[in-house]
């Protein structure tokens, strides 16, 4: 232990004396005191929904810019209380992906139930499983839930690389995509879990209608990059909507649809607030406002990393 001078022990020690009032103390204007007391009531400051919660299921990114670190950034950013259940770790930058491990299935669904059974999420996001039985047996838990579900399915990379084994696409199509409000697949997702190849909105078209024979209730495609502008593609069934957006000329992109899909949930966790009774157009509505925030996040600029840079929630507006 470090040796105490004499003048440390004085002033540290159990005998210290209190300080002596300064000559004249007492005569000038008395000090007002203020009580801060906190506000023990849930109910809605500036539109801020104290019980809006939302739950992403998703694995970690070390660097921040993807995976669950995006999806809490973005919950947060839009007034929503973040929860998570990690699937899998991974070795990344904004570089590149070095090593993913996955968690045990059983890991992962401790985690879900300890969660769920004390903060009941008003929404809930899945992104990277990782195996088919991981979708399965999130697929079973999230089956005893009553709250709006946001499937990412994260099986190919947006330039086309496959990310999974064909065992885990059938178990998305068989234990989660049943359960989702809306699936938020890239072109060539839509296609591996419909088996359609999509050559333009006619076909863009039949995938949303086979991925909603899935039991999916909506479906949004990121098709990209159309003649200079950034198109997606939402239906339910064959009720279809081409929603249009500039497209934004940066490198800025890691983790633009975990941030698109998070929002998405993160909208449709307020809705239960905003829109208590249940219009019928709240996840169009939704679906735009992520589109708009994923917008947001890349015109940010940050220039973070060496590689390519994340989209970054704080610019959101």
């Amino acid at each position: 232990m470090p040796a105490i001078c004499p003048k440390q022990r004085r002033q540290f020690g159990s005998n210290r004396q209190p300080l002596p009032a300064k000559p004249g103390a007492g005569t000038g204007p008395s000090l007002k005191v203020v009580p801060i007391m906190p506000q023990s009531s849930l109910r809605n400051v500036d539109g801020v929904y104290p019980g809006a919660t939302a739950l992403t299921i998703a694995g970690s990114d070390p660097s921040g810019g993807a995976g669950l670190q995006a999806d809490l950034k973005t919950f947060q950013q839009l007034n929503v209380f973040g929860m998570s259940v990690v699937t899998l770790i991974t070795v990344q930058n904004t570089q590149a992906v070095t090593h993913v491990e996955l968690l045990s299935t059983q890991l992962i669904v401790d985690q879900l139930k300890a969660v769920v059974s004390d903060i009941p999420p008003s929404a809930i996001k899945t992104g990277a499983l990782g195996s088919a039985a991981i979708v399965g047996a999130v697929g079973e838990q999230i089956a005893r839930l009553q709250c709006p579900v946001v499937v990412d399915p994260v099986l190919v990379s947006k330039h086309g690389h496959r990310l999974v084994t064909e065992d885990v696409v059938e178990a998305y199509a068989r234990y989660l995509i049943p359960h989702a409000m809306i699936v938020t697949p890239n072109r060539f997702e839509a296609e591996c879990l419909s088996g359609i190849p999509i050559t333009s909105e006619d076909t863009a078209a039949e995938a949303i209608s086979a991925i909603c024979r899935m039991g999916a209730r909506h479906v949004l495609i990121k098709l990209g990059d159309v003649q200079g502008e950034s198109h997606h593609l939402f239906g339910a069934g064959t009720a279809l909507k081409l929603i249009k957006a500039r497209r934004l000329s940066s490198t800025n992109t890691h983790g633009t649809g975990c941030i698109l899909a998070a929002a998405i949930t993160a909208k449709l966790a307020l809705a239960t607030f905003e829109n208590p009774a249940g219009r019928q157009d709240v996840v169009m509505q939704a679906a735009e406002f992520g589109i708009q925030k994923a917008l947001e996040a890349i015109a940010f600029d940050s220039k973070l990393g060496h590689g390519i840079s994340p989209a970054d929630v704080r610019g959101f507006v």
